[in-house]
């Protein structure tokens, strides 16, 4: 059953919700995920909304394409700052501590390496090491344009991926290349789609592309798990680069894509307006969730359900048995 979790509206706001980017969690059992406009806390127990903060991103297209990212050593927030740059702030009090500025695209996701550095990818062909306390970049490596970001702090890697099926493996702490692939069109496979569909999901531009919108690393460490504009997640090696495994059934790009580990699971989240939980040894779908509207922008796992931003608002959907 999908249940409505979260969402902020303004009394006098007639356009709706404020749309929502992804998920983060926090101690103390609270979510956070960033608006247009603000940062919002909420229990994760009762979805009250415990805080709201004001934030200095610039979001063109509508939709914030940050992912936060939260240091529970020192108690500091990542997030975007007007449009090419991201600041760190401390939660508790929110204060601005630092801005990082030096990208000329926006910036999509950033890794904290210990206390002192931080990592952070961007469209603009490039990923940066940064000094966390002067805000001075200590690095800049040249790559294709960047969407996603997977960090491994216990194998001492980060994968990041995007534009032409680019992936790459990265040492955390150095930046030196440990693979690069180059991920080929998948072919998918899914019901066709009419007009009255296309027009409910609001799709204008429905060709397949190789873009890499969305990573995770497997369970096993070996692996990485890849969220694609072809329509199809898949599994590859992450020394090697093979493609281990696909699952077909979405038929639009796969925009976030989560692991649960424990029941070995992979959660897709689709344009098409579904959230799909499959199977992660075999190539079964396990279940099909259909969301209010398209923009399904992140999934997570978190203590036994699913939690899905689509639209605005945060949903609670089932975790099905495992196969």
């Amino acid at each position: 059953m999908t249940k409505l979790l979260a969402r902020y509206q303004q009394p006098d706001d007639e356009e709706g919700p404020e749309p929502l980017g992804a998920l983060c969690l926090l101690p103390g059992g609270r979510l956070a995920a960033n608006g247009t406009r603000h940062v919002f806390v909420w229990s994760r127990a009762s979805a009250e909304l415990l805080e709201i903060h004001e934030t200095t991103a610039i979001c063109r297209d509508g939709y914030p394409d940050f992912q936060l990212a939260y240091d529970p050593g020192l108690g500091r927030l990542a997030e975007g700052h007007e449009i090419r740059s991201f600041a760190l702030w401390d939660l508790a009090a929110w204060e601005r501590l630092l801005v990082f500025e030096g990208h000329t695209e926006s910036v999509r996701a950033v890794a904290f390496i210990g206390e002192d550095q931080v990592l952070s990818i961007s469209g603009d062909s490039s990923i940066r090491r940064w000094d966390a306390w002067s805000g001075e970049c200590l690095q800049v490596v040249a790559t294709h344009p960047l969407y996603a970001l997977a960090d491994d702090p216990t194998g001492g890697r980060v994968a990041v991926a995007g534009g032409q099926g680019h992936v790459y493996v990265f040492d955390r702490e150095t930046l030196a290349l440990r693979a690069e692939h180059v991920l080929e069109l998948a072919v998918a496979e899914h019901a066709p789609l009419g007009e009255d569909e296309r027009r409910r999901i609001g799709i204008v531009w429905n060709r397949p592309s190789t873009t890499i919108r969305a990573l995770a690393w497997h369970p096993d460490g070996e692996h990485l798990l890849c969220g694609s504009a072809d329509f199809v997640p898949k599994m590859i090696h992450a020394k090697t680069g093979r493609c281990v495994r696909r699952w077909l059934g979405h038929a639009h790009w796969v925009d976030a894509i989560a692991v649960d580990a424990e029941g070995g699971r992979l959660v897709t989240g689709s344009s098409d307006h579904t959230v799909r939980v499959w199977d992660l040894h075999t190539e079964r779908c396990l279940e099909v969730f259909e969301l209010p509207r398209p923009e399904i922008e992140d999934v997570l796992v978190s203590e036994g359900e699913i939690l899905a931003v689509c639209g605005g608002a945060v949903f609670s959907l089932p975790l099905p048995s495992p196969a």
